[in-house]
């Protein structure tokens, strides 16, 4: 124990500043939600400041300190504040890509203020020791404990006793709520991120000593701090304090054996990452959960050149690439490149771009491959395509390894895990006899020793065009994916996973597959860079650089296959013409400001119209038509419904539906936490019926919703579905067994077009949870879809809006696709949370028809929630009422009207008792009973007057 107090002296010391640099990071996260990966910017930059002022022009450490912390930090607190701003209501991947810009950044300017050799950051605390339990200790180390300590629990103090740490625990999940209280949420937040940004720089300058000067060294340091917040589950102040503890503690334990134990190599920097790992894994999702309320992303307009464009376009820029070798052979090698990272570009575009995954260790995948290649061609003498085959394949479980995390996790939390593992798979595995090993000079990766004709696969220039001739037929497998039912499936999956999962597919099963497929290309990426080189080193596969492959992605906002060309462009092209030493420094900060500002990319098209226009012409193809403005009626609904309203009945297309005995929920409890939302509740919907489901707001009526399409867990009860227990199976399941549903808060494929959106309402249960069939359909199925999709198209009248993109529709129309894909699903039992909301009046009769004959004639049940009255008499054969997440009525509507506890629920007590008195006023005085019937009050409801008032209030509506 004796050998082991120097190591936990030093690990407590280390992991105190890990813990005080955690606590800083979890209270910027609980406050404004985003996780700021740029924490380590911010330190680095501080650090920097300080050797500037202190070593450079002789300020005495004190000052410059007090400048540091206190003046410096808290105006990058300010500024961070502004781009959390300009995050709020960005995608995950924006706003993770938005704060690693940042570190580009810092990276840049450091490697532009020393180019050359870097140097290391000196001690400025006392380095004299005392003895202490029988070891040495320096009074550094005592300081850093002591400060880091006290400093962590006066935040913890300031969030539990002080108002404005009160305030900052809750604006977070009610910015509103505070804002009634007389507090300004944004002066809040401002607090959080300047308080945040001066933990970051007191961590910085206590770990930076000893260490380069180098802004890559100095931001992953502070990356340990994420391993004491995801002990700390992101939240808790002093579990991430004892979670540094442990970090810095580990890592200094592992420190002492790295030298002689062999397999510990690596180990001791890795440990806080491959804590973050572990953690994310087997935590709990509900302690994972959005610190922030999801909200709806600005909607990109999304443009694709017609078909005889983009062919014309793709054939001009091979050709013009198959003249490489003969025009630029002294930049062969810098193209050959370039091509390569096409396919990396492209397979990491799958992920980030197309299916909403994001990925911060894809340049791992790549060390896989060209790792593999090396020992299955030289080690096991296997021939060069073998080879390649088997070193794409390898990564393949290595995709499915990193997808563990995408299955339980998203948004931040994903990227998270992938950063991670990327560090761990950099530190610990790349030295390792199975990769790269130790040597300086790598592995051999030999080229093809091939002849065809005079085609030598082995030179410069052969082996160019073999690139070449892998490139297209990687851009081909990508547009084949993009424009297939995978790619449509990736699409809806970015768009919304939840829906999707409710239509039918199983998202688990696409994640892995999408993560396979990734790494493939990425692997076969690796082996490729090997062969150019002929020979594989790590450095070529650094995880650093994966940050700057996601923000190339991202910015470069062009269709697919071209971002992936002007991004191998920018990152290959460009440094190999402009010889400069600081070139790619240069321009890797161009990188990081483009991705710290990706947020003004959310909004708007990414094409010029002038451009588009253009194009179309070029293609031949017709102008698109403008959308209705979201601010006015839905005009085209209302001309398109008035015309099938005049029939007497709808014309619905037959399709069989399964039949079945319905749903049944029996004895449904729900809870969360602590809170009941539902209790006890029983209630049927059997098929060939629609069934209401009403109550005040907050009765519980969206929770039994989600429990019986399997989106919450049940604490008690079970969800029968023609006769079957489904209690336990997922959403997926349940709408391949017939369940469909809509939402109260519109869940639709915003970057898909409207018959994209309906077709996968069918389509989307026949990919399933097979990966084969989620790959690719059968020409029959396609058809199928094709025949469902128009159904419920026409069904709905939205047949002039097929091809608009739905995330650019006003509300009303919006509210139509939902219907209309569920209805073009094979589903016989569906769950509609107030569909009708966003409809006029004309609107919504014409859907309440469009409900009576879906149901008369297809035979399907609805279970329908619902708050206009008029809508739920006129169509609802029976009626439960929840108040407060109990049944409190179940019977016709009829029945309903005349109920006097429905009446208490909606309209209270007191106007019960006055309805009470009246009745028996009416009693005795028949005539003035009459009269005062025939005016309801203001504040009644006129679904809850008497039955022939209210009949004729809503036939004066009509």
């Amino acid at each position: 124990m004796h050998q082991l107090l120097p190591f936990i002296v030093i690990g407590l010391a280390t992991g105190a500043v890990y813990g005080m640099a955690g606590v800083g990071l979890v209270l910027t996260y609980k406050t404004s939600g985003i996780f700021n990966f740029g924490y380590g910017a911010i330190a680095a930059l501080d650090v920097y400041l300080f050797y500037f002022l202190h070593t450079d022009h002789g300020l005495s450490w004190p000052l410059t300190a007090l400048v540091c912390v206190f003046v410096f930090a808290p105006l990058l607190g300010l500024g961070l504040e502004l781009i959390a701003r300009l995050l709020d209501g960005a995608s995950d991947t924006i706003k993770v890509v938005s704060t690693v810009g940042l570190i580009l950044i810092v990276a840049a300017l450091g490697q532009l203020w020393h180019p050359q050799t870097t140097p290391s950051f000196p001690h400025f605390l006392p380095q004299s020791t005392v003895h202490m339990l029988g070891v040495n200790v320096t009074w550094e180390q005592i300081i850093i404990f002591v400060f880091s300590l006290v400093a962590s629990a006066l935040l913890y103090w300031f969030f539990l006793a002080v108002r404005l740490g009160v305030v900052m625990r809750g604006v977070v999940d009610n910015p509103e709520l505070v804002a009634v209280c007389g507090d300004d949420p944004v002066r809040v937040r401002r607090w959080a991120w300047v308080i945040g940004a001066m933990f970051a720089s007191i961590a910085g300058l206590m770990l930076a000593p000893a260490l380069s000067l180098d802004g890559v060294t100095l931001t992953t340091a502070v990356f340990a701090s994420f391993g004491a917040a995801a002990i700390g589950y992101f939240s808790n102040l002093p579990l991430t304090f004892a979670g540094g503890l442990l970090v810095g503690i580990g890592g200094a334990l592992f420190e002492k054996y790295a030298a002689t134990v062999s397999w510990v190599g690596g180990l001791p920097p890795s440990l806080p990452f491959i804590v973050l790992f572990i953690v994310l894994v087997v935590t709990p999702r509900a302690r994972l959960a959005s610190r922030r309320p999801t909200s709806v992303a600005p909607v990109r307009r999304s443009y694709q050149a017609p078909t005889r464009v983009r062919l014309v376009t793709g054939a001009v820029v091979v050709a013009l690439l198959a003249l490489v070798p003969s025009l630029q052979a002294d930049h062969l090698i810098v193209w050959s490149a370039a091509l390569i990272y096409v396919i990396l570009f492209l397979s990491l575009g799958l992920l980030v771009r197309q299916s909403g995954q994001i990925s911060l260790c894809h340049l791992g995948f790549a060390a896989v491959g060209a790792a593999a290649f090396s020992h299955l061609a030289v080690g096991a003498g296997l021939p060069w395509l073998v080879a390649v085959i088997l070193a794409t394949l390898i990564a393949v479980p290595v995709g499915a390894l990193v997808a563990i995390p995408a299955v339980r996790l998203s948004g931040v939390f994903l990227a998270l895990a992938t950063l991670g593992l990327g560090i761990v798979l950099e530190q610990v595995f790349y030295p390792r006899h199975f990769m790269f090993g130790t040597s300086s000079i790598g592995i051999a990766n030999p080229r093809p020793m091939v002849r065809i004709g005079n085609w030598d696969l082995a030179s410069d220039s052969g082996f160019y065009y073999l690139l070449l001739i892998i490139v297209v037929l990687c851009v081909l497998t990508v547009a084949a994916i993009s424009r297939g039912r995978l790619g449509r499936l990736l699409g809806a999956m970015a768009d919304s996973p939840l829906a999707l999962e409710t239509q039918g597919t199983t998202s688990t099963v696409l994640k892995v597959l999408v993560f396979c497929i990734a790494a493939a290309m990425a692997s076969l990426a690796g082996a490729l860079t090997g062969m150019l080189y002929q020979y594989s080193v790590g450095t070529y596969f650094r995880s650093f650089d994966s940050l700057t492959l996601v923000a190339l992605v991202v910015i470069v906002t062009i269709g697919e296959p071209w971002y992936a060309v002007l991004a191998a462009i920018g990152f290959n092209v460009i440094p190999g013409y402009i010889t400069s030493s600081d070139t790619s420094t240069y321009l890797a900060l161009l990188f990081g400001i483009g991705a710290a500002l990706s947020a003004h990319g959310t909004r708007g098209g990414t094409t010029p119209r002038a451009l588009r226009h253009l194009l179309d012409r070029l293609g031949g193809r017709r102008p698109a038509q403008p959308v209705t403005s979201p601010s006015s009626p839905s005009d085209d609904v209302v001309a398109g419904s008035a015309g099938s309203a005049a029939t007497a009945s709808v014309d619905v297309p037959a399709r069989p539906a399964r039949m079945g005995s319905g749903l049944v929920v029996q004895d449904l409890t729900v809870r969360f936490g602590g809170v009941r939302a539902v209790a006890g509740i029983s209630l049927e919907a059997p098929a060939g019926a629609i069934t209401g489901l009403v109550g005040p707001n907050g009765a519980g009526k969206t929770t039994t919703f989600n429990a019986c399409s399997g989106l919450n867990r049940p604490s008690d009860g079970r969800i029968l579905l023609h006769g079957a227990d489904v209690t336990a199976r997922g959403p997926a399941q349940r709408a391949r067994r017939g369940l469909g549903r809509t939402f109260q808060r519109i869940e639709l494929f915003n970057s898909l077009t409207v018959r994209q959106n309906v077709a996968l309402g069918h389509e989307a249960a026949l990919a399933g949870r097979n990966p084969a069939s989620q790959l690719i359909g059968t020409p029959a199925q396609s058809r199928a879809v094709a025949a469902a999709a128009a159904d419920a198209i026409a069904l709905t009248g939205i047949e002039h809006l097929a091809d608009q993109q739905v995330g650019l529709l006003p509300i009303g129309q919006r509210r139509l696709v939902e219907l209309a894909r569920v209805l073009a699903g094979r589903f016989d039992l569906l769950l509609l949370d107030e569909p009708s909301s966003g409809l006029d009046a004309r609107e919504t009769e014409q859907f309440g028809r469009v409900l009576l004959e879906v149901v008369r004639q297809r035979g399907c049940g609805i279970l329908l929630v619902e708050h206009d009255m008029t809508l739920v008499r006129d169509i609802c054969d029976r009626v439960y009422v929840l108040d407060f997440g109990a049944l409190i009525f179940a019977g016709t509507t009829e029945e309903m009207t005349r109920s006097d506890e429905v009446r208490a629920a909606y309209l209270g007590d007191v106007a019960v008792t006055a309805n009470a008195a009246a009745a028996d006023a009416a009693a005795a005085d028949p005539v003035t009973a009459t009269a005062t019937a025939d005016q309801p009050t203001t504040d009644q409801p006129a679904a809850f007057v008497p039955a022939t008032v209210g009949q004729d209030t809503a036939a004066a509506e009509r």
